[in-house]
């Protein structure tokens, strides 16, 4: 398994993904007690900020793990913390990976461009042949970004797309 210390930050044409520990505490926790757009993994988020620093170190010591790679989003105009996504799945005999994202509900525009840059992550860097994406409650604009980038809808809820250099 590569090491995944090297895949930091991470650059979209409007976003820094960088480590959860290069966002303030402050910050996450505030992420995590306002209205956002959810998949299933984020679904039960700490409420307390001493919980918030707990999530964010058992986050981060799969990261160095190699169990997944969590990013905190951060628009990189304006410096403010929108989100964070994950990716998955790396233990699955499967060979299928999943992203995983919390999103201020107010940036759901940056959903597109997060998952994209997730899935063309996906592409160069790991073997997985589908990706999955299960949202908590369904949300238009991510919807409509998940199909315009080549996701089917599956499930009620749950979206996947076969992985080749094409995707992106």
């Amino acid at each position: 398994m590569t090491s995944f210390e090297k895949f930091h930050p991470v650059l979209t044409a409007h976003y820094t993904l960088d480590w959860l520990t290069q966002t303030p505490v402050k910050q996450v926790d505030n992420l995590f007690n306002q209205p956002a757009i959810l998949t299933t993994k984020a679904d039960n988020l700490p409420t307390q900020i001493l919980d918030t620093v707990k999530s964010i170190n058992r986050v981060m010591q799969k990261v160095m793990n190699g169990a997944e790679l969590t990013w905190g989003i951060t628009d990189s105009e304006t410096n403010q913390f929108v989100g964070i996504v994950t990716i998955s799945g790396f233990d699955r005999p499967n060979r299928i990976g999943r992203i995983d994202f919390i999103i201020d509900q107010q940036a759901a525009n940056a959903s597109k461009e997060m998952i994209e840059r997730a899935l063309k992550f996906i592409v160069d860097h790991f073997n997985f042949k589908k990706v999955q994406v299960e949202l908590t409650t369904a949300n238009q604009t991510v919807i409509n970004a998940l199909t315009t980038l080549g996701f089917s809808q599956v499930a009620a809820l749950t979206f996947e797309t076969s992985i080749s250099t094409s995707n992106i």
